[in-house]
This record gives structure tokens, sequence and C-alpha cells, in this order.
């Protein structure tokens, strides 16, 4: 919707563009008294008419331009959601170097979980839909392509980020998870677990 916008846009722009030249192209080349040239005088008012109309469809269009705007505000967890699984399943290949997903692959994995997506007349409970629609088609998708041994470390760094993303879980706590030395001389990062010697996560 909004590139369509934009292109009626810079139609306008070379529409009056155009108009423009030729209506300086044909005051250059009256002679005399141009007032009198009739075809000149109505390219003259088509120009001032054509323009008008433009006018009042770029406001309009500026118009529509700011509901999309707003609209496309309301949907923005759902994209959020959606990247951020993008992300953790391209990072995959760091754990091994076969695991590689196209951005164009998982575009279409996204498209087809917008349109599974249960529609719903509260647009609350539509993009929750949706958040939901998309999580679980992009795990199906990336789970099939991963070694039986990495599901688990995949789902478990999927819910950390999830969480982390909600604000559910204290980034200090999820680093003490996970990178809490097994040395008891070494402080944790966690002030109040620091007292508190777990001897590591093992």
């Amino acid at each position: 919707m909004e590139s369509n916008l934009t292109k009626e846009q810079n139609g306008f722009k070379i529409t009056l563009k155009t108009l423009e030249d030729n209506l300086l192209s044909r005051l250059s080349s009256a002679s005399g008294n141009f007032l009198g040239d009739t075809e000149l005088v109505e390219n003259l008012e088509t120009t001032k008419r054509t323009a008008a109309e433009i006018e009042q469809k770029v406001k309009e269009a500026k118009v529509t331009e700011a509901k999309i705007n707003e609209a496309r505000e309301h949907y923005r967890p759902a994209a959020a959601r959606a990247s951020l699984m993008y992300f953790i399943m391209n990072d995959l290949n760091k754990i091994h170097p076969m695991y590689q997903f196209s951005l164009k692959a998982f575009g279409v994995v996204f498209q087809k979980a917008v349109l599974k997506a249960e529609s719903d007349e509260t647009l609350k409970q539509r993009v929750s839909n949706l958040i939901d629609s998309i999580t679980f088609s992009v795990f199906q998708y990336t789970t099939r392509c991963l070694f039986e041994c990495d599901k688990l470390t995949y789902m478990a760094q999927l819910v950390f980020q999830v969480l982390l993303m909600n604000n559910e879980i204290n980034p200090k706590e999820l680093d003490f998870l996970l990178r809490y030395p097994v040395q008891p001389s070494v402080t944790s990062p966690v002030d109040f677990l620091s007292s508190h010697s777990w001897g590591g996560i093992k």
C-alpha cells in the first residue's frame, strides 16, 4: 500500500514537471501577444487545472500515508518477533556450518504464516495470532533442518530471546545462568546471588 502511494507521488511529480516543461516551451516559442493564442491559453488552463487536481490528490495521499503509519505501529510486535526469529535462525551456522538459511526462504515461510494466522475483529488479538503463527511456522521450518543434538540448543535460545524481548527475565540473571564460572573465587555478575555460590551450571 505504501509503495503504491510512493509510486503515485512520483507519478504526480513527473506529470507536473512534464506540464511545466511543455508550457515553458510554448511560452518561449510564442511571439508577440501570446494572450491571443487560443491554443496556448487552453494549454495554460489545462496545466492549472491538472496542477490543482494533483495538489488535491497529494493532500489525500498524505492523509492516507499518516493512517498507514499509524496502523503499521500496531503490527510492530509481530514484525519484531519475525525479525528475532530470523536472526536466531541465521546464527545457527555458528553451531554448525551446514545450517544455512536464506532470507528469501524465510520470506516465503513468513508470508504463509501471515496467511495461516486466525482472523479477529480485535486488533490486539489479531496481532497476537500473527505472532503465534509466525513463531510456530518459523520454529517448524527451522527444526526440520537441524540435527537432533542441536534442537534443544535452538529451542533454549529461542525461549531465552523471546523472554528477553518481552522483558520477562532479567538479562543479568540470564547471563548468570549461561556463563556462571565454575571457579568459586570468581564473583557472580548478579549482585544478590554473588554470596550464594551454586558451583556453576554444569
